[in-house]
Formats: structure tokens, C-alpha cells, sequence
């Protein structure tokens, strides 16, 4: 009887181990987790440069899963949204969901690559796509030229000294300034203010000498004649010259232009007047243009050694100098248009070129209007901000040349919104700003007489802009790209011997960055990026 409940009990023993191992047999059975892409781990599925939607099917079991934009392989992230984001379960078997991509365009001229991945919450199960991106088509830009068709030659680019004040641009700041070697500006025009107050012309002598030395036309424009010769007595804004004294100021102006030449300080240009037009808070003095006729042709004769300007109004009033052109008498002592660019001005001045005038712009400021709201423009104003204004002020100087103006004046050369830092708003003194090298894609490469000559596009609908300029036997094309994305496919098409190109460009990004392009079948290619001016010089 012992015996045989041994044996039960073995069979019962053996029983439960059998019942056991059939459960574990079952686990070891069950369907395993698992995630993939339809395809292979690494897939290459091309995408438009256009944008749009692209759809991948994803394999799931028994997971729940994520699928994110990853890395980017090359050039720029373009993968926008992706839906559904999340999915799966861990209780349902083999699966398919489908995944919509949404890209952005492509607006450059380089193919992006940018990873998708897939991945569990546990992160042990994974897989990635990755997705090209094709560039953007380039179409070619032509530009061609013909030297045979010539406009006006260019006088210079310049900036003005402090007006008021002695605080004038020291030896280092003029050589950056009007420098033409690596790190100069190349400005080849010096605006100073000829003073109703004798006492002040000796402290301007060494500043027009400075000039001299560096081969820059001074041009002098008094902001008011003394204040007896005027009607409110001051020289602030609000009078005018009483005509009895027409003469005298001339003799005035006279006097100034040979005392800086008898203390060796040239003045090569004078102006009439600053302004005639405004009625200022500050110095001034205001001529109605019958007045500003009378005074250019009864008495601006009398001064020698310097060539006259006139009429530097506002926003440049073709009617403050009209009357002057249409009287050869008149014509006879003006020689040179000037005006400023306060909202509004730019346009071609036909009379003055058919009188033989050159016309320039002797004044203008963009400062983000911190003049009247100060906190417009501090040390945390973004750079593309800064820049974005920047690029007013290098179309508007592309414009005025393509109007055949002859030079383009700016405001202060040394003041924290123009060409050197003053040390005010986070700058240093002295230093090159933004738009020191803006300018510069201008004044350092278009020489004094340089010609501007004919340039077109074969697509004009382009946002390119273009003007180009021929002097010292070179070919100067100076391209501004406003638009938010780079252009490429620029073509430039030369004729006859072999030569060089170099491009300079400067954005918000870069200063008058060189590079050598390359030259093929007697053209030039290059691309302009997004929102920069780009400068190329030929050479033979």
C-alpha cells in the first residue's frame, strides 16, 4: 500500500512539471514585439523642392511608438509636422498606420537630407528613414553689358564729419575711413560744415588737411549765415538771409574757401545751404527758391577756388534749381546739383544732365528713428533688425546711381548707426560697423570716375538688382538681393580676352567676404545670397 502511494505521488510530481512546461512552451509561442518602417531601415524617398506632403506605412505589434524629425544629414531642417506623431498598442498584434510627412520648401540651391525616426517609449525597439530633399531648380540669370552705352561718371562715396563740436575723426579713424588697402572703406568724399563763427574754421583746418592727404574731396555746406545778417537776428531756423546781405555771404563763403587754402586745407566743393527748405530747431536758415535763384545768379560768381552747389534741400525739390538751369546765366555759376533724400527725392534729374550738372546726394540717415524713440535702437536691437534697415540704405544708393547721380553723401561717418562706432549702443570707437562694409560693397570698389555702364538681366522680373561700372580697366558689378533667399545661377557674360573675378559680399551674417570665382567660356557664375549685396571686380 506504501508503495503505491509513492507511485501516485510520482505521477502526481511528473503531472506538474508536465503542466509547467506546457505553460512556459505557450510563453515562449507568443507573437514578440516589433517596429519598422514599410521599408528598408534606411529608405531614400526624394521630396519636391516645393513642399508638400509625403506618406510612409509604418509595421507595429504589440508596441506603442513615436515617430520625430531627426538629425539633419545636409543642408537645412524641412520637415514640418508629421501625423499621426504617436500610435501603436501593446496589445494588438501586427499593424500598419500610415504617417503624413508636411515639408517646407526648398529655397536655396542645396539638396537638404534630414532624418525620421521611429521609436517604442522603452526606446528598445527603432527605426529610421532617412529623406532627400531635391535643391531648388536654378534657373540661369544672365547679365551682359554694353561699355557702348555709358551713363554718368561717378564723383564718389562719402560721409560727414561731427557738424557741431570739435570732436572731429582722428589720423586712425580717417585711414579707416578713406583707406582703400584690406581694411579701409574707400569713401572718397568729406563733408564738413562751413561755420557762421570765424573762431571756429582753424579747428577744422587739420581735418580738411587730413582729407587732402588721402586724396578726398571736401565738400562744405554752412548750416547759417551770421546771425546779423539774417531776419530773426539767430542762426537758428526760423529766418532767412535778408537779400541786402546776398553779397556779403557770398564774400563770406569766398573767405572761407581762401583761408583753408592759404593754411594749406583744400575745399573743393561749397554749398549754398543746408536745408533751405526747413524750418529747423537747431542752426538753419531758409530761402524760398526765387531766393535761392537770386543769390546763385547775382552773387555765387564771386567765389573762386571751389566748385558751388546748390540747392541741398529736403528731398531734393527740382524746384529750388530749375529756374537756376533754365537761365544760362544762372547755369553758368552752379556747378553741381545737390539734394537730400527725407522722404522722397530719388528720381532722374534730365534738366541738370542736359545742362551738364552732376547731381549728388549730400545727405541722408537711417537710424531706425532712435532719434525720436531712443529705445528704437540699443544694445539689444537684433542684428537682422540693424540689418533688414541696412539694406534700405544699399538699395537706395543702387537706385540713385541707376537715376545717374554721381555720388551718394550719408550722414555722420563715425556714429553708432553708420559706418564707425562712436561708442554709444554697445559700439567701440573706431570700429568698422555693418554698415561701414555695406557702404563699402560701394565706395571701395566704384573709384572716382569710374563710368557706370549699361547692364541688363534676361529676366528682369527677378528681385536682383544690378548697376555696373568700368574705370581702371576693370569691370565692377555691384548685385543687391533683397528677397529672403539666396539667387543662384548669376551670370555674368564677358567678351574677348581672359581675366579674373572676385566677389565680395556682406550680409547680416558676413563683412565684404571674399572669394575667387571661377571663370569658364568667358563667363562668371556665382550665387547671391539672401538679403546681402554682393560686389564683383574683373580684372584683365
Amino acid at each position: 500500500m506504501t508503495e503505491c502511494k509513492n507511485i501516485s505521488r510520482w505521477i502526481l510530481l511528473v503531472l506538474v512539471l508536465f503542466l509547467v512546461a506546457c505553460d512556459n512552451s505557450e510563453e515562449d509561442l507568443a507573437p514578440p514585439a516589433s517596429l519598422s518602417f514599410s521599408d528598408s531601415p534606411i529608405a531614400a524617398g526624394e521630396v519636391s523642392s516645393d513642399g508638400g506632403t509625403l506618406t510612409f506605412d509604418v509595421n507595429w505589434a504589440f508596441t506603442r511608438w513615436t515617430a520625430r524629425a531627426g538629425d539633419v544629414v545636409r543642408g537645412k531642417a524641412f520637415i514640418n509636422t508629421i501625423s499621426p506623431g504617436a500610435g501603436g498598442s501593446a496589445d494588438h498584434g501586427t499593424s500598419q498606420t500610415t504617417v503624413t510627412v508636411v515639408f517646407d520648401a526648398n529655397l536655396t540651391a542645396t539638396d537638404n537630407q534630414q532624418k525620421i525616426v521611429l521609436s517604442s517609449p522603452a526606446g528598445d525597439l527603432s527605426d529610421t528613414i532617412l529623406v532627400f530633399q531635391a535643391a531648388k531648380a536654378v534657373k540661369k540669370i544672365n547679365v551682359t553689358f554694353d561699355p557702348n552705352t555709358s551713363y554718368q561718371t561717378i564723383s564718389g562715396f562719402g560721409g560727414a564729419n561731427m557738424i557741431w563740436g570739435t570732436d572731429y575723426l582722428t589720423e586712425s579713424e580717417m585711414d579707416l575711413a578713406f583707406g582703400t588697402g584690406e581694411n579701409g572703406l574707400g569713401l572718397s568724399i568729406y563733408r564738413v560744415r562751413l561755420s557762421s563763427n570765424k573762431n571756429d574754421w582753424g579747428g577744422l583746418v587739420s581735418s580738411i588737411k587730413g582729407a587732402n592727404e588721402r586724396n578726398v574731396e571736401v565738400l562744405a555746406s554752412p548750416w547759417s549765415p551770421p546771425a546779423e545778417w539774417k531776419s530773426n537776428n539767430s542762426v537758428n531756423g526760423g529766418g532767412y538771409l535778408l537779400e541786402e546781405h546776398y553779397a556779403d555771404f557770398a564774400n563770406y563763403i569766398n573767405e572761407f574757401v581762401q583761408y583753408m587754402d592759404g593754411q594749406g586745407a583744400k575745399v573743393d566743393v561749397v554749398s549754398i545751404q543746408n536745408e533751405p527748405d526747413w524750418v529747423a530747431g537747431y542752426e538753419g536758415c531758409e530761402y524760398t527758391t526765387s531766393g535761392m535763384y537770386n543769390f546763385v545768379k547775382n552773387y555765387a560768381g564771386t567765389i573762386t577756388g571751389a566748385k558751388v552747389l546748390a540747392a541741398e534741400s529736403l528731398n531734393s525739390k527740382h524746384s529750388y534749381t530749375d529756374n537756376i538751369l533754365n537761365d544760362a546765366q544762372a547755369a553758368e555759376k552752379l556747378d553741381i546739383v545737390g539734394g537730400h533724400l527725407y522722404g522722397s527725392g530719388i528720381a532722374l534729374y534730365t534738366l541738370a544732365e542736359q545742362k551738364g550738372k552732376e547731381i549728388w546726394m549730400t545727405e541722408h540717415l537711417l537710424n531706425l528713428n532712435s532719434g525720436n524713440n531712443p529705445d528704437n535702437w540699443t544694445t539689444n536691437t537684433p542684428a537682422a533688425t540693424i540689418w533688414n534697415e541696412t539694406m534700405e540704405m544699399v538699395t537706395e544708393i543702387q537706385s540713385c546711381m541707376s537715376y545717374n547721380w554721381n555720388a551718394y553723401i550719408w550722414w555722420y561717418i563715425r556714429r553708432y548707426y553708420s559706418f564707425l562706432g562712436d561708442g554709444e549702443k554697445g559700439t567701440t570707437r573706431g570700429q568698422i560697423l555693418k554698415r561701414g562694409y555695406a557702404m563699402s560693397q560701394f565706395s571701395k570698389f566704384i573709384r572716382p570716375g569710374y563710368v557706370r555702364i549699361k547692364a541688363e538681366l534676361d529676366n528682369p522680373s527677378t528681385a536682383l538688382n544690378v548697376t555696373a561700372y568700368q574705370g581702371d580697366n576693370k569691370l565692377v558689378v555691384v548685385a543687391i538681393n533683397p528677397s529672403d533667399s539666396d539667387i543662384s545661377g548669376v551670370t555674368i557674360n564677358m567678351q574677348g580676352a581672359s581675366f579674373t573675378a572676385v566677389a565680395y559680399t556682406t550680409s547680416e551674417f558676413v563683412n565684404r567676404e571674399m572669394e575667387s570665382l571661377m571663370t569658364d567660356n568667358a563667363t562668371v557664375n556665382f550665387t547671391i545670397p539672401a538679403k546681402s549685396i554682393t560686389t564683383v571686380v574683373i580684372s584683365n
